[in-house]
């Protein structure tokens, strides 16, 4: 019988023998190796490569899993590559590869390093919506597989298959969904649309070291959840890890808004092989955005947003300053200091800040 999801538990580390071992036969579970995964094909992996952070953090695809997928898939004569387009590296990608462990991996395997930003882009519509899309999307590999990491989220609730389809768009582009989207319903729309778009042949989630609280970057809680995810269908994924986390799986907007397309199909009706349990999982509440009718969205955001705020931890390195795509960083008294009227609430300082020196503030004073 091939399964919709896959899921195997006990992983106590990262070894990447086991985690060949496992990733093999779960994959035969799902249905064998898809196609365009034989001799002489291209194979992109699309990871999450959030914040140039060490894969210790539970932040980023581990770099483990990454190389047993690559030797794999190496195995049946494919020619692979690593790509992903985090916030930051408008300014430059080669920190996240170093920092993330993607280009240790690289220099062992011979897998391939793409930037996003350096391959250049193409405009793609999706249900009427036009997007910019980085070019190893849409040509130059057979096959493309998604490599997410399953944690928490403060905007979607939860990030993993579906969310990581955000990083096809190259640089400045996802901010300016964020800002076309001032409610997280709305973001899901982008995230489904650019799911499809990306068009990804299996999803391989890595929760073994995951997050809660308040994800997907520094002010997570790291959890040792010890398992690996794999699926064909990555709607169906993320359904039952939502439920399994404890989280319904239509009140995650990204899977509702992909079920009501009809890239799914009932929860009840989706088969599940092996299973892990979740305890006491915190997972962010609704965003208060959600709750105002769509045409206040804007004007709503607008008014009741506040900037991140950098706190005595911030050593003025300039780290967020670089990397911020609208320049809504000054550094003043060795201090980072943002521009309400200039910022865009990309996040890209809270994600990005080696100090964890930058807060978020709801509205009313609220953390």
């Amino acid at each position: 019988m091939n399964y919709d999801v896959v899921i195997q538990d006990g992983f106590k580390s990262y070894c990447v023998k086991k985690l060949r071992t496992a990733i093999a036969s779960m994959v035969e579970k799902s249905g064998g190796w898809p196609e365009g995964t034989s001799k002489g094909n291209r194979v992109l992996l699309k990871v999450n490569m959030l914040a140039a952070k060490h894969p210790s953090r539970a932040i980023t695809t581990h770099p483990s899993v990454v190389a047993a997928v690559v030797s794999l898939l190496q195995e049946r004569g494919c020619e692979v590559a690593i790509g992903d387009s985090p916030g930051g590296a408008v300014k430059g990608v080669e920190r996240y590869w170093k920092n993330c462990g993607f280009k240790t991996v690289a220099e062992i395997t011979g897998a391939e390093l793409v930037s996003f930003e350096g391959s250049g882009s193409e405009k793609v519509k999706m249900h009427g919506r036009e997007y910019d899309i980085a070019l190893p999307i849409l040509r130059g590999y057979d096959c493309k597989i998604n490599m997410c990491k399953f944690k928490t989220h403060m905007y979607t609730r939860l990030t993993n298959a579906l969310k990581n389809s955000f990083g096809i768009v190259p640089g400045l582009g996802k901010a300016l969904l964020h800002m076309r989207s001032p409610r997280p319903v709305d973001l899901a729309v982008n995230i489904v649309d650019l799911h499809e778009i990306a068009d990804n042949s299996l999803h391989i989630s890595d929760g073994i070291l995951c997050m809660d609280g308040r994800g997907p970057s520094t002010d997570g809680r790291r959890r040792h959840e010890g398992f690996l995810a794999i699926a064909r269908n990555g709607l169906f994924m993320d359904m039952v890890l939502s439920e399994m986390a404890g989280l319904p799986w239509n009140q995650l907007d990204s899977s509702a808004e992909a079920f009501s397309r009809g890239l799914g199909k009932p929860f009840d009706q989706i088969t599940v092989h092996g299973s892990h349990k979740f305890v006491d999982f915190d997972i962010p509440e609704r965003s208060y955005l959600n709750h105002i009718p769509r045409w206040l969205g804007s004007v709503a955001r607008m008014i009741l947003r506040t900037a991140p705020v950098s706190n005595d931890l911030c050593t003025g390195c300039r780290v967020c300053q670089k990397a911020c795509p609208v320049d809504a960083i000054q550094i003043k008294n060795g201090r980072a200091k943002m521009k309400k009227g200039t910022c865009i609430m990309c996040l890209c300082c809270h994600e990005l800040c080696p100090e964890n020196a930058v807060e978020l503030r709801l509205p009313f004073g609220r953390r």
